[in-house]
């Protein structure tokens, strides 16, 4: 990116608040924000004015502003998109920022739904998850309304990930694998 002015600043600025989505701006725009600011408060270090002290705190403002605008607009559409950031004018730092709030607001609507009983994450899919049986267990129904067992103890089986969770927790069984991979009911 060329050079940054303050003019050219405030232009951004103008488009990132007359618009709801993120506006395009230039590869490098932060740096260059950085490098305009460092240019400003070294003209005032060698030769103080009152005008360029103005213009530099307007600087720092202007630039304060487009940031939080830009936040704004990434943690709103992380929240409402599946982590797709296709369509979006994401800088290289902001779609690092993008791809982290997509990911959290994923593990938390998981966790949520897991937590209610609600909607599974993906449609028709389930987390899986090995244990292994400490003490016979008979048939049970789980929180998925589905029987499951009878169980021998030393039996190596595979549940769903919250009926397996809830063996472990209970002291029947013992996890003797990770999660896997969502795999297809």
């Amino acid at each position: 990116m060329e050079e940054l002015s303050y003019d050219e600043l405030r232009k951004i600025q103008a488009r990132e608040r007359a618009s709801p989505v993120l506006q395009s701006i230039p590869e490098g725009f932060y740096a260059s924000v950085v490098k305009l600011i460092s240019k400003k408060n070294e003209g005032l270090k060698s030769s103080f004015s009152l005008t360029e002290a103005r213009e530099y705190e307007s600087i720092l403002k202007v630039a304060e502003d487009i940031h939080e605008r830009r936040m704004q607009k990434i943690v709103l559409r992380a929240m409402k998109s599946g982590g797709g950031q296709e369509e979006i004018a994401l800088t290289g730092e902001e779609a690092e920022l993008f791809e982290k709030i997509s990911k959290a607001v994923s593990e938390d609507r998981e966790g949520f739904n897991g937590m209610i009983g609600g909607k599974e994450s993906k449609a028709g899919e389930e987390r899986i998850k090995r244990i292994k049986i400490l003490k016979n267990l008979p048939k049970f129904v789980g929180t998925d309304l589905k029987v499951y067992g009878p169980f021998k103890e030393g039996e190596m089986i595979e549940l769903p990930e919250k009926e397996a969770q809830l063996l472990v927790n209970r002291g029947i069984a013992e996890q003797i694998g990770g999660v896997s991979n969502e795999v297809s009911k």
